[in-house]
């Protein structure tokens, strides 16, 4: 078996289940599973292609705009619908958001870079820097906060410019679950949907990694010998991360039921026609949607230009 898997996943002696070959074989718990390297990648593409084909995600002549950050999970993703979108009819690009965060950004950015180039995917990178634009604590946002407020302020107007009806994120099985046990402890009853349908000028938003286990997007990323950025970023705190712990115990002692978990969640929490965004219109200043009168960036933007007084404080 190749060095380079992951102690995460263990290898044991076996037969593939899927080509029936007896060699070293991937224990999958989520998924009940014992598979060969070979056989892995294929599933690991399949599972995509089934979460794309079943929740309708990108159709047949669709560009699709991967929001790439150079980690695991957004480079799996990256490269297995490169792979898919062969096969499917539909063409992925990727967007890279430089942050700038001096040298930590910049070896960041040479990585997406051979990404990108390896795979033979186009790629556009913004710099935060020259919007005037910066990753830090702001009053009542922490820097990851303010991160993810830029972030998806600018991914569907820079899609757009790319001439993407559809922009994916590389959200999975873990994040899905964080998410919705932070809204039920916060007595708010709904579930992250696979897709957000286009409207009020958003495009279709889709997470192809919906049914996803993270630790496989590492595994199919090894296998396929891929380049990956794996510095931590200089505001990561485990302390929003902890729960995941939960969901990798229960996992450890019920193999597959942090899937299971999602299904069930899903009959139980969702909803016909609800969905995470609210209503939009138009910032007044940029004219990107937006739940308020100024969008994100916009507050941001006149926060620093103001060297952070408070009047107009974003919200």
């Amino acid at each position: 078996m190749d060095a380079t898997v992951p102690e995460a996943v263990k290898i044991v002696e076996g037969r593939c289940r899927i080509c029936g070959a007896r060699t070293e074989v991937l224990r999958l718990t989520e998924f009940n599973l014992k598979v060969c390297p070979p056989c892995f990648l294929r599933f690991f593409e399949r599972r995509i292609r089934r979460a794309l084909e079943k929740h309708a995600m990108v159709g047949e002549g669709e560009r699709v705009a991967v929001a790439v950050s150079g980690g695991k999970d957004s480079t799996a993703l990256l490269y297995a619908l490169k792979r898919l979108g062969v096969v499917m009819g539909f063409e992925p690009v990727a967007l890279h958001f430089h942050l700038a965060m001096g040298g930590y950004s910049d070896r960041n950015l040479e990585v997406v870079k051979e990404q990108c180039s390896r795979a033979g995917i186009p790629l556009k990178v913004l710099l935060i820097g020259d919007l005037g634009l910066r990753v830090q604590r702001v009053k009542g946002w922490t820097p990851c906060a303010v991160c993810g407020a830029i972030k998806r302020s600018l991914f569907n107007r820079e899609a757009r410019k790319m001439g993407a009806q559809v922009v994916a994120t590389a959200h999975t099985l873990e994040d899905i679950l964080l998410f919705a046990f932070k809204n039920l402890l916060s007595r708010n009853f709904r579930l992250p949907p696979p897709v957000l349908p286009p409207g009020d000028g958003l495009a279709r938003k889709v997470k192809p990694l919906y049914y996803m286990p993270e630790r496989l997007n590492l595994v199919y990323c090894r296998l396929r010998e891929l380049p990956i950025f794996e510095e931590k970023c200089p505001f990561w705190s485990p302390h929003g991360h902890a729960l995941k712990e939960v969901f990798e115990h229960m996992e450890k002692v019920v193999p597959s039921s942090k899937l299971q978990l999602l299904l069930s969640l899903r009959e139980v929490l969702s909803l016909e026609g609800m969905t995470l965004s609210g209503p939009k219109s138009p910032c007044l200043r940029c004219g990107e949607p937006s739940s308020q009168p100024l969008c994100a960036v916009c507050q941001l933007g006149d926060w620093f230009l103001r060297g952070g007084r408070r009047t107009g404080d974003p919200s």
